[in-house]
């Protein structure tokens, strides 16, 4: 009971700490005048880069679904990923149990395979993040040390950069491993414990989730996926600039909307309820350094932004749910 209340209350705390932090340094006023000249033409193309993006995780993530997965229907494999980002909202992390939870019970999958599938699509997007960090700092950033101070490795020790993808390599090895063991163990071991069989089963269906993209066969496409799904991302960032005409007072560009798509996702993985007070911490603090935007006005991009994508997934998820369930009435 104290761990799942610490689970929840301190979650609440750091977002309400980051936000007193962001909304700490405007005057309140002055942000309720920024929110008030905000223009919504760019709106719609963000809801719809918002669906496509989720539609197009769900089709890659039939990639990696074992064979008995592959003819699920398109609905329902995105009602379970819209139903993840909705509990993402509320309690940080649900989703991600939520998801392969929902599609197992409604395709009578097995739970430990799909969660398996999810760590790895993680980890395949954590790479994909770095390589978009890397390339930011490279190309895009004129000062690559604010945006190394910003997002706090500026004091990191180079080993680091060694050891980060030594420590990978090495976790993704020891996961293959532990599969192998498992594998040996349900095979070559008589294991009469219920319990304990059944542990044995779910990590091995886990670790086979885990190791799910050696089934992608068709790499080009799970690649052409990826891409697709970052550069709806991407979009996501840079529409919202024409809510304050930021892309014509500042010069803000698309490469600029890389840089905060990168910074925005540092800011959804810290475990705050739908991201809230980390991403608006870190776009403010980002807009302010590198492109010299008012704090006030960097703000309102940050609140109306995360309120519009929250706000979407909230009203939305419940209708695709609901269609999802409409159309396997139909079928069956």
């Amino acid at each position: 009971m104290k761990k799942r209340l610490l689970n929840t209350v301190l979650p609440v705390l750091f977002a309400a700490f980051f936000l007193w932090i962001a909304f700490g340094t405007v005057d309140l006023a002055e942000l309720w005048n920024q929110i008030g000249e905000v223009t919504y033409g760019w709106l719609p193309g963000f809801i719809v880069m918002l669906l496509l993006s989720h539609f197009l995780r769900a089709e890659r993530w039939r990639m990696l679904l074992p064979a008995q997965g592959k003819g699920i229907s398109r609905i329902t494999l995105f009602s379970a990923v819209m139903l993840g980002y909705f509990m993402n909202n509320f309690i940080p992390r649900l989703g991600e149990i939520s998801r392969p939870v929902y599609l197992a019970k409604k395709e009578e999958l097995n739970a430990g395979n799909l969660i398996g599938t999810i760590v790895a699509e993680r980890i395949f997007d954590l790479l994909v993040m770095l390589a978009l960090m890397f390339f930011s700092l490279i190309w895009l950033v004129s000062d690559p040390q604010l945006i190394s101070q910003l997002l706090g490795v500026d004091t990191w020790n180079p080993f680091y950069s060694v050891l980060i993808p030594v420590v990978m390599a090495l976790l993704l090895i020891f996961l293959w491993v532990f599969y192998r063991l498992l594998l040996f163990a349900e095979n070559r071991i008589s294991v009469r414990n219920a319990v304990l069989s059944g542990i044995v089963k779910f990590g091995r269906s886990f670790g086979e989730g885990m190791i799910s993209l050696r089934r992608v066969n068709h790499w080009p496409k799970f690649l052409l996926y990826t891409a697709a799904i970052w550069l709806g991302y991407i979009s996501m960032a840079y529409l919202p600039f024409y809510m304050l005409s930021l892309q014509e007072i500042y010069g803000l560009t698309f490469n600029d909307a890389v840089v905060l798509t990168v910074v925005s996702s540092v800011g959804v993985s810290v475990p705050t309820p739908g991201a809230i007070g980390s991403y608006h911490l870190l776009i403010q603090q980002s807009m302010w350094l590198l492109y010299e935007i008012p704090l006030a006005r960097a703000l309102t991009y940050a609140t109306v932004v995360h309120a519009v994508t929250f706000i979407s997934i909230t009203l939305l998820t419940p209708f695709i749910l609901w269609a999802d369930k409409a159309s396997g009435m139909k079928r069956s």
